[in-house]
């Protein structure tokens, strides 16, 4: 990433922390600490460093985003993060939230080239090389951030073409058929938001896989393929990660928070919380006040 982006977003970021920009959809992160493997629950994201770098954990793979490789993550996606920061080099990076709306109109309006293309993964996440052209936009749409008016004029249209640069690169495919609606993936999409939006309900895997017209054999293997998790696995980290957001920002109790995130037995929330975040659900408040302090 070149100097002058890093200049413009120390311009933009006197704290630690994060810090919300005039524009509803990009925000910008910076940290000296480095912190160790935890668990992280990404939506519909975009996550570009601009200064150090960031270890996704899957359970079958690792993912490398830094100044060189971005991340996108069309769909909800919980995994594991380390983030490498120092005092000398920390950590930077902008996180656009996807709008759904305008990435279907893109990539309906590029569909057509893309067809035919040799996918490498099935991996509803994946990482793409930085490009000059993709560097000149965010240096726009970062100097725009500077003024609400530029960013009320201008944001929204130079946003849509930071999505274009991201839709045209050589390992988007899967963020193409996410959004295409009769394809395996897309049907696989839409379970995880039914999940995502649900997590607090019983949900019945014959059901989902009912509701997307496929097996419960060829729904499990799907859902892996894209999420590498199973979806009994994908639904307890999107349960726990809940979870914590009750309890350390809303000051939910722990047997209310079971229950809410639906959880019938108290001790067997407790324990995959445990197992999971490596401290009782008593602990996430001090925990996350601590991660703020730093």
């Amino acid at each position: 990433m070149n100097n002058k982006i890093i200049n413009q977003v120390n311009t933009l970021t006197n704290n630690e922390g994060l810090t919300h920009t005039f524009h509803k959809d990009i925000k910008l992160f910076k940290t000296r600490t480095y912190t160790p493997k935890g668990p992280l629950l990404y939506d519909l994201a975009l996550i570009i460093v601009i200064q150090g770098k960031k270890i996704g954990y899957l359970p079958n793979s690792t993912l490398t985003y830094d100044s060189n490789n971005y991340l996108v993550v069309p769909t909800t996606m919980p995994f594991e993060c380390e983030t490498i920061a120092s005092e000398e080099e920390p950590f930077i990076c902008m996180l656009v939230s996807i709008d759904k709306k305008v990435m279907f109109e893109l990539i309906d309006s590029l569909s057509k080239k893309i067809e035919g293309e040799k996918d490498c993964s099935n991996l509803g996440v994946f990482s793409d090389e930085v490009t000059p052209e993709i560097e000149d936009t965010m240096y726009r749409l970062l100097k725009t951030l500077e003024s609400k008016e530029e960013t009320d004029i201008l944001g929204d249209q130079l946003l849509r073409e930071l999505y274009y640069r991201i839709a045209i690169g050589k390992n988007s495919n899967f963020l193409h058929k996410m959004f295409l609606n009769t394809n395996t993936e897309a049907k696989i999409a839409k379970s995880l938001k039914i999940i995502h939006d649900n997590f607090g309900k019983h949900l019945d895997i014959p059901n989902l896989a009912k509701q997307e017209d496929m097996s419960v054999s060829s729904f499990h293997t799907h859902f892996k393929n894209i999420t590498s998790h199973t979806p009994l696995q994908y639904i307890k980290k999107i349960r726990l990660t809940k979870a914590k957001d009750l309890i350390a920002q809303q000051n939910y109790q722990v047997n209310e928070t079971a229950s809410k995130v639906g959880y019938e037995s108290i001790s067997q929330f407790s324990r995959d919380f445990k197992s999971y975040y490596g401290y009782p659900p008593k602990e996430a408040k001090p925990s996350f006040e601590v991660h703020l302090m730093r």
